[in-house]
């Protein structure tokens, strides 16, 4: 994953997460999709602090509620070429 997606999804490495984030009326919601060592992948999704994007991101990526595989297909089309983690 060397590229960074444009508009609002965000790629960071080395944590190897790519997600997107969503700040209304001072509630933080975020989407991310977690990419393993072997190459497959899980999405996650969750609320979280809008102190700051990157730590909502984060926050979500290890707390978050894991999306179903159509779900996540559809947020993230980008990673169509990769596995779904169950």
């Amino acid at each position: 994953m060397g590229t960074t997606l444009k508009g609002i999804c965000y790629e960071f490495q080395p944590n190897k997460f790519e997600g997107r984030y969503w700040n209304s009326n001072g509630y933080g919601c975020a989407v991310v999709a977690s990419i393993g060592r072997e190459g497959a992948w899980s999405a996650y999704i969750g609320g979280c602090d809008p102190q700051s994007e990157e730590e909502g991101l984060d926050s979500v990526a290890r707390h978050g509620a894991k999306l179903s595989e159509q779900d996540a297909r559809h947020f993230f089309p980008a990673l169509n070429n990769l596995a779904y983690r169950k």
